[in-house]
Protein backbone atom coordinates (compact mmCIF):
# COMPACT_ATOMS: atom_id res chain seq x y z
CA UNK A 1 0.00 0.00 0.00
CA UNK A 2 3.06 2.32 -0.01
CA UNK A 3 2.27 3.37 -3.56
CA UNK A 4 -1.26 4.31 -2.57
CA UNK A 5 0.04 6.38 0.35
CA UNK A 6 2.40 8.28 -1.94
CA UNK A 7 -0.26 8.72 -4.61
CA UNK A 8 -2.74 10.15 -2.12
CA UNK A 9 -0.16 12.59 -0.83
CA UNK A 10 0.37 13.88 -4.38
CA UNK A 11 -3.31 14.87 -4.42
CA UNK A 12 -3.27 16.56 -1.03
CA UNK A 13 -5.31 19.77 -1.10
CA UNK A 14 -4.08 22.91 0.56
CA UNK A 15 -5.44 23.00 4.07
CA UNK A 16 -4.75 25.00 7.19
CA UNK A 17 -4.53 24.24 10.85
CA UNK A 18 -6.83 26.32 13.02
CA UNK A 19 -5.13 27.48 16.19
CA UNK A 20 -7.56 28.71 18.83
CA UNK A 21 -6.82 30.25 22.21
CA UNK A 22 -6.20 26.67 23.34
CA UNK A 23 -2.63 26.02 22.19
CA UNK A 24 -3.21 22.26 21.84
CA UNK A 25 -6.13 22.57 19.41
CA UNK A 26 -5.09 21.26 16.01
CA UNK A 27 -7.80 21.15 13.35
CA UNK A 28 -7.08 20.65 9.65
CA UNK A 29 -9.75 21.92 7.26
CA UNK A 30 -10.75 20.31 3.97
CA UNK A 31 -13.76 21.28 1.85
CA UNK A 32 -16.88 20.19 3.80
CA UNK A 33 -14.91 18.43 6.53
CA UNK A 34 -12.35 18.90 9.28
CA UNK A 35 -9.82 16.71 11.03
CA UNK A 36 -9.49 17.19 14.78
CA UNK A 37 -6.09 15.72 15.57
CA UNK A 38 -6.49 16.16 19.31
CA UNK A 39 -9.88 14.46 19.54
CA UNK A 40 -8.78 11.84 16.97
CA UNK A 41 -11.85 12.36 14.80
CA UNK A 42 -12.99 13.51 11.37
CA UNK A 43 -16.18 15.56 11.09
CA UNK A 44 -17.88 15.52 7.68
CA UNK A 45 -20.80 17.65 6.48
CA UNK A 46 -23.68 15.44 5.31
CA UNK A 47 -27.41 15.41 4.71
CA UNK A 48 -29.84 12.71 5.74
CA UNK A 49 -31.66 10.58 3.19
CA UNK A 50 -34.82 8.51 3.60
CA UNK A 51 -34.25 5.70 1.09
CA UNK A 52 -37.11 3.33 0.39
CA UNK A 53 -34.76 0.60 -0.79
CA UNK A 54 -32.70 -1.74 1.44
CA UNK A 55 -29.30 -0.30 2.24
CA UNK A 56 -26.13 -0.93 0.32
CA UNK A 57 -24.43 2.16 1.73
CA UNK A 58 -24.33 4.26 4.84
CA UNK A 59 -22.81 7.29 3.10
CA UNK A 60 -22.26 8.18 -0.55
CA UNK A 61 -21.08 11.21 -2.47
CA UNK A 62 -23.73 13.68 -3.59
CA UNK A 63 -25.42 12.35 -6.73
CA UNK A 64 -24.29 8.78 -6.08
CA UNK A 65 -26.46 5.85 -5.06
CA UNK A 66 -28.61 8.01 -2.79
CA UNK A 67 -31.62 5.70 -3.13
CA UNK A 68 -29.73 3.04 -1.12
CA UNK A 69 -27.88 5.19 1.42
CA UNK A 70 -28.58 6.83 4.80
CA UNK A 71 -26.37 9.88 4.14
CA UNK A 72 -24.91 11.88 1.28
CA UNK A 73 -21.99 14.30 1.43
CA UNK A 74 -20.29 16.87 -0.81
CA UNK A 75 -16.91 15.91 0.70
CA UNK A 76 -14.52 14.12 -1.65
CA UNK A 77 -13.71 10.49 -0.78
CA UNK A 78 -10.03 11.11 -1.52
CA UNK A 79 -9.98 13.86 1.11
CA UNK A 80 -11.61 11.49 3.62
CA UNK A 81 -8.92 8.91 2.82
CA UNK A 82 -6.24 11.53 3.42
CA UNK A 83 -7.87 12.56 6.70
CA UNK A 84 -7.86 8.95 7.92
CA UNK A 85 -4.15 8.73 7.10
CA UNK A 86 -3.63 11.88 9.18
CA UNK A 87 -5.21 10.10 12.16
CA UNK A 88 -2.78 7.24 11.72
CA UNK A 89 -5.21 4.77 10.11
CA UNK A 90 -3.75 2.15 7.81
CA UNK A 91 -5.77 1.18 4.72
CA UNK A 92 -6.18 -2.45 3.79
CA UNK A 93 -7.92 -3.74 0.67
CA UNK A 94 -11.41 -4.08 -0.71
CA UNK A 95 -12.79 -7.54 -1.38
CA UNK A 96 -10.89 -9.46 -4.02
CA UNK A 97 -10.75 -12.87 -5.64
CA UNK A 98 -7.66 -14.86 -4.71
CA UNK A 99 -6.78 -17.07 -7.65
CA UNK A 100 -4.39 -19.22 -5.64
CA UNK A 101 -7.06 -20.02 -3.05
CA UNK A 102 -9.94 -20.01 -5.56
CA UNK A 103 -12.10 -17.93 -3.26
CA UNK A 104 -13.18 -14.38 -2.47
CA UNK A 105 -11.40 -12.63 0.38
CA UNK A 106 -13.27 -10.10 2.55
CA UNK A 107 -12.23 -6.46 2.91
CA UNK A 108 -9.71 -5.63 5.60
CA UNK A 109 -8.03 -2.57 7.12
CA UNK A 110 -7.95 -0.64 10.39
CA UNK A 111 -11.35 -0.70 12.16
CA UNK A 112 -13.36 2.52 11.97
CA UNK A 113 -16.15 3.73 14.25
CA UNK A 114 -18.85 5.89 12.64
CA UNK A 115 -21.14 8.28 14.55
CA UNK A 116 -23.79 10.74 13.43
CA UNK A 117 -24.51 14.09 15.06
CA UNK A 118 -27.55 16.34 14.72
CA UNK A 119 -28.76 19.47 16.47
CA UNK A 120 -31.67 19.05 18.91
CA UNK A 121 -34.53 21.59 19.15
CA UNK A 122 -32.84 23.02 22.26
CA UNK A 123 -29.72 23.72 20.21
CA UNK A 124 -27.60 21.03 21.83
CA UNK A 125 -25.80 18.44 19.69
CA UNK A 126 -26.89 14.81 19.81
CA UNK A 127 -24.29 12.20 18.81
CA UNK A 128 -25.16 8.51 18.41
CA UNK A 129 -23.51 5.48 16.78
CA UNK A 130 -24.33 5.16 13.09
CA UNK A 131 -26.02 1.79 13.66
CA UNK A 132 -28.80 3.61 15.53
CA UNK A 133 -29.89 4.91 12.12
CA UNK A 134 -30.11 1.41 10.65
CA UNK A 135 -32.46 -1.49 11.33
CA UNK A 136 -33.00 -5.03 10.09
CA UNK A 137 -35.20 -5.44 7.04
CA UNK A 138 -36.99 -8.39 8.67
CA UNK A 139 -37.06 -7.66 12.42
CA UNK A 140 -36.91 -3.82 12.30
CA UNK A 141 -34.34 -3.86 15.11
CA UNK A 142 -31.03 -1.95 15.07
CA UNK A 143 -27.99 -4.19 14.70
CA UNK A 144 -26.47 -5.09 18.07
CA UNK A 145 -23.01 -4.44 16.68
CA UNK A 146 -21.58 -3.35 13.38
CA UNK A 147 -17.99 -2.90 12.28
CA UNK A 148 -16.44 -0.95 9.44
CA UNK A 149 -12.85 -1.08 8.17
CA UNK A 150 -10.67 1.34 6.21
CA UNK A 151 -10.46 -0.62 2.97
CA UNK A 152 -9.00 2.40 1.19
CA UNK A 153 -10.39 2.11 -2.37
CA UNK A 154 -7.50 2.48 -4.83
CA UNK A 155 -5.70 4.62 -7.39
CA UNK A 156 -6.74 3.61 -10.91
CA UNK A 157 -4.33 3.22 -13.86
CA UNK A 158 -5.39 6.65 -15.19
CA UNK A 159 -4.41 8.23 -11.87
CA UNK A 160 -7.95 8.84 -10.56
CA UNK A 161 -9.02 7.82 -7.08
CA UNK A 162 -11.68 5.13 -7.60
CA UNK A 163 -14.04 6.18 -4.80
CA UNK A 164 -14.13 9.72 -6.21
CA UNK A 165 -15.69 8.20 -9.33
CA UNK A 166 -18.02 5.66 -7.70
CA UNK A 167 -18.98 7.79 -4.67
CA UNK A 168 -18.65 4.72 -2.41
CA UNK A 169 -17.70 6.22 0.97
CA UNK A 170 -19.10 3.86 3.63
CA UNK A 171 -20.86 0.69 2.52
CA UNK A 172 -22.96 -1.94 4.27
CA UNK A 173 -22.14 -4.60 1.66
CA UNK A 174 -19.00 -5.21 -0.38
CA UNK A 175 -18.01 -3.14 -3.38
CA UNK A 176 -14.65 -3.29 -5.08
CA UNK A 177 -13.87 0.42 -4.77
CA UNK A 178 -15.30 1.16 -1.31
CA UNK A 179 -13.41 3.61 0.90
CA UNK A 180 -14.90 2.16 4.12
CA UNK A 181 -16.36 -1.35 3.96
CA UNK A 182 -17.51 -4.19 6.21
CA UNK A 183 -14.92 -6.84 7.24
CA UNK A 184 -16.90 -9.80 5.97
CA UNK A 185 -18.19 -11.09 2.68
CA UNK A 186 -21.54 -9.35 2.18
CA UNK A 187 -23.24 -9.60 -1.20
CA UNK A 188 -25.03 -6.69 -2.85
CA UNK A 189 -27.65 -9.03 -4.31
CA UNK A 190 -31.10 -7.62 -3.51
CA UNK A 191 -32.34 -10.81 -1.87
CA UNK A 192 -29.44 -10.82 0.63
CA UNK A 193 -29.57 -7.18 1.81
CA UNK A 194 -30.02 -7.11 5.59
CA UNK A 195 -30.60 -3.48 6.56
CA UNK A 196 -32.75 -0.43 5.85
CA UNK A 197 -32.81 3.09 7.23
CA UNK A 198 -34.53 3.47 10.59
CA UNK A 199 -37.45 5.92 10.17
CA UNK A 200 -37.74 6.23 13.95
CA UNK A 201 -34.28 7.78 14.29
CA UNK A 202 -33.24 9.26 10.93
CA UNK A 203 -34.41 12.87 10.52
CA UNK A 204 -36.28 14.07 7.41
CA UNK A 205 -34.49 14.01 4.09
CA UNK A 206 -32.12 16.94 3.67
CA UNK A 207 -31.50 17.52 7.39
CA UNK A 208 -27.89 18.67 8.05
CA UNK A 209 -25.93 15.88 9.72
CA UNK A 210 -22.31 15.59 10.80
CA UNK A 211 -20.78 12.17 10.22
CA UNK A 212 -17.90 11.47 12.60
CA UNK A 213 -15.16 8.96 11.83
CA UNK A 214 -12.84 7.67 14.52
CA UNK A 215 -10.30 4.91 14.67
CA UNK A 216 -11.74 2.09 16.75
CA UNK A 217 -8.22 1.67 18.13
CA UNK A 218 -6.38 5.01 17.76
CA UNK A 219 -2.77 4.71 16.65
CA UNK A 220 -1.62 7.09 19.38
CA UNK A 221 -4.57 7.66 21.73
CA UNK A 222 -4.61 10.52 24.17
CA UNK A 223 -4.79 8.94 27.62
CA UNK A 224 -6.75 11.93 28.89
CA UNK A 225 -9.47 11.47 26.26
CA UNK A 226 -12.22 8.83 26.35
CA UNK A 227 -12.23 6.24 23.57
CA UNK A 228 -15.73 7.15 22.46
CA UNK A 229 -17.53 10.48 22.53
Amino acid sequence: MKFLHLSILLFLPSFAFAQSTQPTTRIAHFPHMEVDLDKHEIRIECQSLNPQMPLEFFCVSNGGSEHESVLRTPARPMHIHTALLMLGAKPGESMKYDESQKRWLPPHGDPIDIFVQTTQPNGRPLRVPAVAWMRGVKDHKPPKSFQWVFAGSRIMPDGTYAADTTGYIATTVNFEFSLIDVPKLASSANETLEYEFNPDTVPPKGTPVTMILRLAHPAQPDAASPKHP
